[in-house]
């Protein structure tokens, strides 16, 4: 046990050989934890009415400062004066958790500020998890309850969904530990039983059109449709298209800008709108023309429509074929449907803001060339395949596209 008056430099500095806890001299009983790894942690010593000595954690280092430790320990050790026992109620309440409510924990607190794909996450917890081990202790959930889950969706044929449940579960239970709701989590180490396989979804050209004609008349939203127009007609992620704002628009030249802030490699993206995809553009616009520059064009409440909604739109209304088919599928179908009119692959590449074959490596380096006008050329050719029978397309030549 080392006592010492902690400063912050201290304890932002502080290593150790061996697990070592600081003792606070300012505060009685207030303890940094140091582990060899770096880990630092506070925690708070106190006897109880029944003369037991607990340690009730605080958080974690730099989450919480010295000040901030300092004034969370005085408050614990004000409300054991007054005959409470903190550690004693945490541990009671721990213990009574089932994982259901964890579970609720884990999305309100974890989920719903940390990932853009939390829905998803609490759709996999209450459809998939929940309804077989819910009402199981925390504390108590072993390894072998999580088995029986995730071998159960690989017994009925669904391989990648098991591997979809196990990382939700794995997240919530590491994540779960760390907030020290439980000791540890009992599926540490464990790796998946399905290894991940790559989608290769492409929509052939007849179910594309079939898609775009079921569309007007489909069980969705008009925002929905139109953020699934241009999932298709773009090309771009869901994220992206759903994201998209009114100061991103640039009318006169028909471009998308979108923010490297708002990209998935950090690299901002120029978006040629074909006629097709600056109509829908456009009306989104004149809907919005009241609000704020920086405007959602497809919103729900005031916010920008969620991904994992249109996600769910399309499991829900819009498995019209035989073989099911998500979001993202539209961006390899696109790419492939380029390819298959003519488009250059680094000119796919370039309208997909895919830095890899082509653009990647020291010829990326020195080729910045943006291809706006191939880009707009390849959208364009793209966008009259999509929408128009062969007999009534329109000639785009493919000179620009290839040059």
């Amino acid at each position: 046990m080392a006592k010492k008056s902690l400063t912050a430099r201290f304890v932002e500095s502080v290593s150790v050989e061996k697990r070592t806890d600081f003792w606070d001299e300012t505060i009685r009983g207030l303890v940094l934890r140091v582990s060899p790894a770096g880990a630092k942690s506070w925690t708070v010593v106190y006897t109880n009415g029944n003369g037991e000595k607990r340690r009730l954690t605080l958080g974690q280092f730099p989450a919480i400062g010295l000040e901030k430790a300092r004034q969370i320990a005085l408050k614990a050790l004000a409300a054991v004066a007054e005959g409470a026992d903190p550690a004693g109620d945490k541990k009671a309440r721990r213990e009574a958790v089932t994982l259901s409510e964890l579970a609720d924990l884990y999305v309100e607190s974890y989920a719903k500020r940390h990932k853009k794909t939390w829905a998803e996450d609490e759709r996999i917890l209450r459809v998939d998890v929940l309804p077989a081990i819910g009402q199981i202790k925390a504390k108590e959930l072993r390894k072998r309850d999580v088995l029986d889950v995730v071998n159960a969706k690989i017994d009925a044929g669904k391989g990648q969904t098991s591997r979809s449940v196990f990382a939700v579960v794995r997240k919530m239970l590491n994540w779960a530990a760390d907030e020290d709701h439980i000791d540890t989590s009992p599926i540490a180490g464990l790796r998946p039983r399905v290894k991940q396989t790559r989608r290769e979804r492409v929509l052939t050209h007849s179910e594309i059109q079939a898609l775009w004609a079921a569309l007007p008349s489909a069980k969705i939203s008009p925002v929905t449709a139109d953020v699934i127009r241009l999932l298709i007609l773009t090309g771009q992620r869901s994220g992206e298209v759903c994201g998209m704002n009114r100061a991103e628009i640039d009318l006169q030249n028909g471009l998308w800008a979108i923010p490297a802030i708002r990209t998935k490699n950090g690299l901002a993206h120029t978006v040629p709108l074909s006629t097709a995809a600056l109509e829908i553009v456009s009306r989104r616009l004149e809907l919005t023309k009241e609000q704020a520059s920086d405007c959602p064009l497809f919103a729900r409440i005031g916010k920008p429509i969620e991904s994992n909604a249109i996600a769910q739109a399309t499991r829900k209304s819009l498995q019209i074929f035989e073989e099911q088919w998500r979001p993202h599928d539209l961006r390899r179908t696109a790419a492939t449907g380029m390819a298959d009119v003519g488009v250059l692959p680094h000119v796919v590449e370039a309208v997909l803001n895919h830095v890899s074959g082509f653009r990647a490596g020291v010829a990326g380096v020195y080729n910045r060339a943006a291809y706006d006008r191939e880009k707009r050329t390849a959208l364009e050719l793209w966008a009259e395949h999509v929408i128009r029978p062969p007999g009534e397309r329109r000639i785009v030549s493919l000179h620009s596209v290839q040059n």
